[in-house]
């Protein structure tokens, strides 16, 4: 039985092509995510301004001239959409990590962190994106 404070040599083998490229993969997959996550954030705040706008033009046409102003429900998708854009730009904008200058064990947390923030407001972004529709839909289906 080898003691705690010794060490054995262990034989290796080479590194097979498929494990290379998993390596690699799994290394820069959480920087590539931050672009990512940019992007769909970027597709869904055109995503709400488009659905908000289709569906102002879609209920001037319905009511024509003698057009109300709806009660607070009416307002419930536009102001959802407008959360939703909103905390879709909270992806977009920076935010500062603290990191060391010559610390990469805090340069991978600081990238980590950043990956889960964005995402968390993507999902927030996301949501409301969606109640807005369901908001939207909902007083024509009663």
């Amino acid at each position: 039985m080898i003691a705690p404070d010794e060490s054995e040599a262990l034989t290796s083998r080479k590194v097979t092509d498929e494990e290379r490229y998993f390596l690699e993969f799994a290394t820069k997959e959480p920087v590539d995510s931050l672009a990512r996550l940019d992007d769909v954030a970027k597709f869904l705040i055109g995503a709400s301004a488009t659905t908000s706008g289709l569906f102002l033009a879609a209920f001037k046409l319905v009511l024509g001239e003698k057009a109300t102003v709806p009660g607070p429900a009416g307002f419930a998708p536009f102001l959802l959409w407008a959360a939703s854009i909103l905390a879709l730009l909270r992806v977009l904008l920076p935010h500062r990590y603290p990191t060391g200058r010559n610390e990469p064990a805090s340069w991978k947390a600081a990238v980590l962190k950043a990956r889960i923030r964005k995402y968390r407001w993507l999902q927030v972004g996301a949501w409301l994106f969606i109640f807005g529709i369901l908001a939207a839909v909902y007083p024509s289906v009663k």
